[in-house]
Formats: C-alpha cells, sequence, structure tokens
C-alpha cells in the first residue's frame, strides 16, 4: 500500500508545471520559443504599419531581437560560463543566469523577469505584448500596443491586425476565413479575403504582393504543399500570414524565426 502511494506521489510530482519550470534547458527553450513569437508579431507590424507606427523604431526593434537570439538562442551549448555572464557587446547585461533570472533586450529593456514564469513579457519598446505569458488565455498585443487576440492559442478566436482590421475569426479551424486588410478606392480601410476555405490543398487564395514603392496588390493563387496546413499550424496566425506574404517574394530577417513551423508548442508553457 505505502509502495502505492509514493508510487502516486511521484507520478504527480512529475507532472507538476513548477517541477517542469525548474527545469533549466526547458527554461531556455520556452524562452527562445517566445522570442521567436515576438520576432512574427513585429515583423507583420513593421510589414503593415498603421498611421500611429514610427517605421525607425520598428526596424531598430528588430534588430534587438536578432541580437538577443543571435546571443542566447543560436548556441547549440549553453556552457555554466556563458549561462551565468551573458553579456551583449556594448557591455548591457544579457541575464545573470540564462535557466532562471530575468533577460534583457541589448537597450536594458526588460524582455521577462524569468524563463519559465508566469510574467510579463515586453516588446524592446517597452510594450507588453502580454500580461500573463504561461497562462494560453491571455490576450496578446502587437508591439505599437493595439490588441491582436484576447485568447492567445485558442482555437475559434478572432485575431486582428496592428491596425485593428480581422485577420480570422476561426484561428486555428481549417478551412476558415482569413482577410488582409487593403486600401478602398474611396480612401478607406476594407477587408480582402485571402481565403473562405483557408488550408485546403488546391483551394483559390487571394495572394498580398508588394510592388517597389511599398504598395500593395493581389493574385488569386492556388493553396498547394506548404501552404496547407493544420490546426495547431493555424493557431500561429503571425506566422502564417509571413509565409503566405513577404517571405515567399524577398529577404526578410524575421527568416531567422522560421514562420509557421509550429515551435510556439513551446511557449508559453
Amino acid at each position: 500500500m505505502r509502495s502505492a502511494q509514493i508510487l502516486a506521489m511521484l507520478l504527480l510530482l512529475s507532472l507538476s508545471p513548477g517541477l517542469f519550470a525548474r527545469d533549466g534547458s526547458a527554461n531556455v527553450s520556452s524562452a527562445c520559443a517566445t522570442l521567436e513569437f515576438m520576432g512574427k508579431m513585429l515583423s507583420l507590424n513593421t510589414m503593415l504599419p498603421d498611421d500611429y507606427d514610427d517605421i525607425d523604431e520598428m526596424i531598430a526593434m528588430q534588430e534587438q531581437l536578432a541580437e538577443l537570439n543571435r546571443l542566447t538562442c543560436q548556441p547549440v551549448i549553453l556552457t555554466g560560463y556563458r549561462r551565468g555572464n551573458t553579456y551583449y557587446s556594448n557591455g548591457t547585461l544579457a541575464s545573470t543566469d540564462l535557466y532562471h533570472d530575468a533577460w534583457y533586450f541589448p537597450n536594458g529593456q526588460l524582455f521577462m523577469a524569468g524563463p519559465g514564469e508566469d510574467t510579463r513579457v515586453y516588446y524592446p519598446n517597452g510594450r507588453a505584448m502580454a500580461y500573463h505569458w504561461t497562462h494560453g488565455d491571455q490576450a496578446i498585443f502587437w508591439p505599437n500596443g493595439y490588441l491582436a487576440t484576447n485568447y492567445f492559442r485558442v482555437i475559434g478566436e478572432t485575431w486582428y491586425y496592428p491596425d485593428g482590421n480581422i485577420i480570422s475569426y476561426e484561428a486555428g479551424y481549417k478551412g476558415g476565413r482569413w482577410f488582409y486588410p487593403f486600401a478602398r478606392l474611396d480612401g478607406g480601410i476594407g477587408q480582402e479575403v485571402i481565403s473562405s476555405n483557408w488550408g485546403f490543398e488546391d483551394e483559390d487564395f487571394t495572394f498580398l504582393n508588394f510592388r517597389q514603392d511599398g504598395s500593395l496588390f493581389t493574385s488569386r493563387e492556388r493553396i498547394r504543399r506548404k501552404l496547407v496546413f493544420n490546426d495547431i499550424d493555424l493557431l500561429d496566425v503571425p506566422g502564417v500570414l509571413l509565409l503566405v506574404t513577404r517571405l515567399y517574394q524577398s529577404s526578410d530577417s524575421a527568416k531567422q524565426f522560421t514562420p509557421a513551423d509550429v515551435n510556439i508548442t513551446g511557449a508559453p508553457y
């Protein structure tokens, strides 16, 4: 009887989120997946800005994310020295302990209070991306401060572009309707349907193109092969948008964050 109780207790502990949060390697992996997701959000906000965006600020933030990514996430091995003595080339502290302590951007702005913790996550400009990152049902914000979605990683939730237009009413559902914000002839902003049956092979969709002057135009294309997403892929809304737009036609710094590869399954816990 006692053996059975001990076994049950060990099983309970093995499933405890707190125990997982103490795993330093898992903490780093989750923080890096968070950084990847933030990279997608920032890239989209840069690509589709609203009237209140400072493009120079957006580009500078991309550089901050890239430098943190190179320092903490690209090395295959985090030695004991690097883990506890992580500094940028400008002398700014990245973290006193990448496994358990706060992470900072090169400009000194806090990224998160601790990997694997229920904490606020900040962009390099000081705005919050999330207020309770380990809770998948919490709101997510764009770097310009606008709401992206009320419930992150919840199927069937509405996602919004950085200017407030609808991305999708049915995030995570194969066959849902997705939209682009698009300029109307009267000067306002309307909604252009990407697809009415999103995610299925050979489905027609509207492809967003960019002219050299930055203006937009669309063409009708077919969904095939790597544009065929499952429900898990479609929860990575920023990654999917990056995949079907800019990354298909020009060099983009967001490539290092591997959009639409479902690595968001590691962030948050």
